[in-house]
């Protein structure tokens, strides 16, 4: 009966992704280097003066048919950059299936993949926990159907495997403990039963995001003083210890370039000094915490540390409670979970970039570790209690939470309703001339618009500094251009070099504002 309801619970989670998948209309910056740095043919670039086809660009964000599977690729395009290669190969895989097409459904895809993958190491975990039925049951709804693991799914980004990452290594150190703690493991059995699991699991994690270091370190480093200082085993201790260094050795060895990215580059030296600088960790634990408060519980993170506070406390002054205390000692392996859960938390917490709502997306991997631990504090507070009134007005809260992140505060992120109006206008005047304008400082930017300028056959692209006179005269003869304008110094300037250029050009009118550019209609 229980893995019924378990399957239910997971159809109805990947149904509700689904569903925003198909309300999906746009793409984060980082979205677009995902598809860009999988999929790459001989890169992308912005000329002056030149016009760039649509197949042009389109390669660069899609498979061409006979370059797929080019994982060598793949490997070396990451190395430029700041991450590591293992989410990009599943995903450049996916899209070598459907060579030319550029579709976010092969991103949402590699993403429900990492969910399905995410939900059964959940259930493993909690059953590896001994958490209660309806514990586990809210958990799973809770955790499956909460915005942010909606959004999570949403990113076309690697957070959602991060995620099945950690919690598998949560899943294989539980064992662990538990396999040491119950048994009189030989080294061989140690090594290949519990070791082993944790090392692959660990040599993926690494591969996938950086970030998983942080959960591995800590979850590493208290188990290893569990066992040599607690089970007073320094030979496992050392094995222990051994082997994760043996897992992150070998990744390295595979991805050699991953110490640059973590301490160096345009990510690894802000990371660092901001994980050192101690003056600013109220400030990012208090905007990280705020926004699980806002977007996990909707606001109602107050209410459930309160239940819990204040069970805590009617545990403590009951006499006859205290009598019964002595009889249970806290379980080494959710201390130790709940310890590496939230140095994760507080580690990334210190790192990630501050960009709004959107800083989520770090966070997201460990929301289902701290949904599972704070369910189940509640729960044993509101049972020791003797109310079961309690425990369903409590999951009549969580529902309620869950409907308001939902309906209410449209807390699902990374979907981008409003670019659909952008796209449609785009497709609407794609016989017109378009013209970019880009930022010679940071070219880059024009990934923004990548999915409105491939609605036109070709686009004309102009340094926004050089103010030369254009000489195109499919640009000079215009009688209207669609012009995509990046903030600049020099805009004004530029804006007067094409009325000058194009005589038969009077009026501009402003269409659409974005983050760095504006949309103009020029008749």
């Amino acid at each position: 009966m229980k893995k019924y309801i378990f399957g239910f619970i997971l159809i109805i989670s990947l149904a509700l992704s689904i569903f925003y998948g198909t309300q999906k209309a746009g793409y984060h910056e980082d979205e677009y280097y995902t598809y860009y740095s999988s999929n790459r043919s001989i890169g992308l670039f912005q000329p002056d003066r030149e016009w760039q086809e649509r197949q042009s660009v389109l390669d660069e964000f899609a498979v061409k048919p006979g370059e797929g599977f080019n994982y060598g690729m793949v490997k070396l395009v990451q190395s430029w950059d700041v991450h590591p290669p293992f989410y990009y190969f599943l995903f450049h895989t996916l899209c070598s299936f459907v060579p030319g097409q550029f579709t976010k459904w092969t991103g949402l895809i590699t993403n429900l993949l990492a969910f399905v993958v995410a939900f059964v190491l959940l259930c493993l975990l909690m059953k590896r926990l001994k958490v209660p039925l309806p514990v586990e049951v809210a958990v799973l709804l809770f955790w499956g159907l909460n915005p942010q693991t909606v959004s999570c799914n949403m990113l076309i980004r690697m957070y959602a495997w991060l995620g099945a990452a950690l919690i598998a290594c949560a899943l294989f150190h539980i064992k662990l403990i538990q396999d040491f703690d119950n048994n009189s493991l030989e080294i061989k059995d140690f090594v290949l039963k519990s070791l082993l699991p944790i090392m692959i699991t660990s040599y993926i994690g690494f591969l996938i995001q950086y970030f998983y270091i942080f959960f591995f370190v800590g979850i590493g480093f208290l188990t290893t003083v569990w066992i040599v200082f607690f089970r007073k085993d320094i030979k496992m201790g050392l094995t222990y210890v051994a082997g994760c260094a043996v897992s992150l050795a070998l990744a390295v060895l595979t991805y050699p370039s991953a110490p640059r990215h973590m301490f160096g580059g345009y990510r690894g030296g802000d990371a660092s000094g901001s994980l050192f600088d101690l003056a600013n960790t109220w400030m990012r634990l208090s905007f990280f915490t705020g926004l699980f408060n806002d977007f996990v519980f909707a606001g109602g993170l107050l209410i459930i540390v309160l239940i819990i506070f204040m069970g805590l406390l009617l545990k403590i002054t009951s006499k006859k409670r205290v009598k019964k205390e002595g009889k249970t000692t806290p379980r080494p392996e959710i201390i130790i979970l709940t310890l590496a859960s939230l140095g994760y938390f507080l580690l990334t917490s210190k790192t990630a970039l501050l960009v709004g709502s959107a800083s989520n997306r770090y966070e997201m991997p460990i929301y289902s570790l701290l949904i599972l631990l704070i369910f189940m504090d509640v729960y044993y507070v509101l049972s020791d209690m003797g109310n079961k009134a309690l425990i369903y007005a409590m999951g009549a809260i969580l529902i309620a939470l869950l409907l308001k992140g939902h309906l209410s505060d449209k807390s699902v992120l990374f979907l981008y309703p409003e670019d659909t109006e952008k796209i449609a206008y785009a497709a609407e005047n794609s016989d017109e001339v378009a013209v970019v304008m880009f930022n010679p400082k940071t070219p880059q930017n024009v990934w923004r618009l990548t999915d409105e300028l491939l609605e036109y056959p070709k686009v004309f692209y102009m340094d926004e500094e050089n103010l030369a006179k254009i000489t195109d005269p499919a640009v000079t003869g215009a009688d209207k251009i669609i012009l995509y304008a990046a903030d600049d110094e020099l805009q004004k300037e530029a804006f007067e070099n094409l009325f000058d250029s194009c005589k038969k050009l009077s009026t501009m009118s402003s269409v659409f504002t974005e983050d760095m550019w504006t949309t103009y209609e020029v008749k």
